[in-house]
């Protein structure tokens, strides 16, 4: 189990942990409406609680990624010369300051 997984499953645990105490407070709550007898909000109950539920959650298999299909991302057709052509770019290179590289246009269109 990587990092990421280790670290959504504690954010997990630690919401069902509030989910469970908040449900008992409410059935304590109601409890003491109706005249029943209440339910005790023992840590350590709450605590093998939330260990079983986490135990159950770790039982079951990982839902495994697929890549149901690939497109392309919608690019600028002149994203290749938002930076400069050249290792050593020119000076006054526009892609520098954030436009369009001419030396890689006059490539591009000597290439065309």
């Amino acid at each position: 189990m990587d990092k990421h997984a280790k670290k959504q499953l504690k954010r997990q645990a630690k919401a069902l942990k509030r989910s469970l105490k908040r449900s008992l407070k409410e059935a304590g709550k109601a409890a003491r409406k109706h005249q029943l007898e209440p339910v005790a909000l023992d840590k350590k109950r709450l605590k093998s609680m939330t260990d079983q539920l986490v135990a159950q959650a770790l039982e079951l298999p990982p839902a495994q990624a697929r890549v149901i299909s690939l497109r392309p991302m919608n690019q600028d057709p002149m994203a290749f010369a938002r930076r400069p052509f050249k290792k050593s770019p020119c000076k006054r290179c526009p892609a520098l300051q954030g436009g369009l590289c001419a030396c890689a246009i006059k490539k591009q269109k000597r290439a065309a």
